[in-house]
């Protein structure tokens, strides 16, 4: 069985030959994988140009089921890489935006844009750090009356804008013999993006009509990417909430988020691909709510032994006769502890959730770093123990 067809089977909570197994690797560890003298633009290029002589047959080499993870812009936290993938216009006729690098030092780099719109101007600034990864600091809807520059932001690039020919290229290339999984925002985490996770949350309580609104404009332009998102036949999309994952009160979800991501997922399906709800932190409170939305599978599922609080067997029980459950695994005994320690997580991950199939098990975060072997330990142990009769 073909990987796609195995991970498409899981998500859609029928069961497949065996348990897929996927890993997100990170950046930190694809870089120790890779060739000498190479920089990541280089790298980012022959994924583009050779996907499966490139990302594909590194996973391939470890022994997972190939999962490619690309990125949609998350301003000011994804940009290089989109860029490369979705190139698009940095000026339209309202709506243009210059940017430079600021300051730099040993190893960092840190870029600033500036915008300017019919109805105001806007800016913003992060930080890249060794060539890859950024931390946005200074947002587009920063200050006291972030109202005020609300209709600045109305005037964002249209999706119709973008170019989806090089992701297609690379999707046409693969085919079905890797899962595609592309990263993109969600409403609640666009909000956060372009206001800041602190202010956005406090404008919860000083003023919510103003994160209905903001929500509003985040929804709306996410709906028409995930329509374009459509062209490129992608296997499915990560709709990126993680920031509902630091502890959001179950009314607030249900009231300042539930109803927009429940439009979002409705648009990706209408577009023709699978949903899994990304949240990876704290979800024990809302595993129903974020199942009311709408979407094939809920990752990361992650424990109170790393950043979340999600008992996988307990999730089984509530929500696996709804969604895919796609994570559980704790990826940080890959590089802090040795071969049974992995091999028991497995089978936990495997005795609480495998059951009537619809689970992919998945590290529960971005795996930055592990022991030589233990990948191939879990994958070797997920393939023994994950098959179905």
């Amino acid at each position: 069985m073909k990987t796609a067809e195995r991970t498409r089977i899981a998500f859609e909570r029928g069961i497949p030959d065996r348990v897929p197994v996927h890993c997100w690797l990170g950046l930190p560890l694809i870089k120790q994988l890779r060739e000498p003298d190479q920089s990541f633009l280089d790298l980012f290029e022959a994924w583009i140009d050779d996907p499966m002589g490139s990302i594909v047959q590194m996973q391939t080499n470890l022994g997972l089921d190939p999962m490619i993870t690309t990125y949609s812009q998350h301003i000011g936290e994804h940009e290089i890489w989109p860029r490369m993938l979705f190139p698009r216009p940095f000026e339209t006729d309202t709506w243009v935006e210059t940017f430079e690098v600021s300051a730099q030092g040993d190893g960092w780099r840190e870029h600033t844009h500036t915008i300017k719109t019919p109805d105001g101007d806007l800016d913003y600034s992060y930080r890249t750090e060794d060539g890859f990864g950024t931390s946005c600091h200074d947002f587009l809807l920063k200050g006291d009356e972030p109202e005020t520059k609300l209709p600045a932001l109305r005037h964002f690039p249209h999706a119709d804008l973008y170019d989806m020919t090089v992701l297609k290229g690379m999707v046409d290339k693969v085919g079905d013999d890797a899962w595609w999984l592309h990263h993109v925002i969600g409403p609640w985490d666009m909000a956060a993006e372009v206001r800041g996770l602190v202010d956005l949350s406090t404008d919860i309580y000083d003023r919510p009509q103003f994160v209905h609104d903001l929500m509003r404009v985040c929804t709306d332009w996410i709906k028409g990417f995930y329509k374009r998102l459509g062209e490129t036949g992608i296997h499915s999309i990560s709709m990126n909430e993680t920031w509902v994952g630091v502890g959001i009160a179950p009314d607030h979800f249900r009231e300042f988020m539930q109803p927009y991501e429940t439009e979002c997922i409705q648009a990706a399906h209408d577009a023709g691909y699978l949903v899994s709800f990304h949240n990876c932190g704290r979800a024990k409170l809302i595993l129903e709510d974020m199942a009311d939305t709408g979407p094939d599978a809920i990752e990361t599922l992650t424990s109170s032994r790393s950043s979340g609080d999600v008992d996988l067997a307990d999730a089984k029980q509530r929500i696996g006769d709804r969604v895919c459950l796609f994570g559980g695994f704790n990826e940080h005994l890959l590089h802090e502890a040795d071969e049974a320690a992995v091999r028991e997580e497995v089978k936990r991950c495997l005795d609480a959730a495998m059951e009537g199939g619809g689970y992919v098990l998945r590290s529960t975060g971005q795996l930055f770093d592990a022991k030589p072997g233990l990948i191939e330990v879990m994958c070797e142990t997920t393939r023994d123990l994950g098959r179905y009769n």
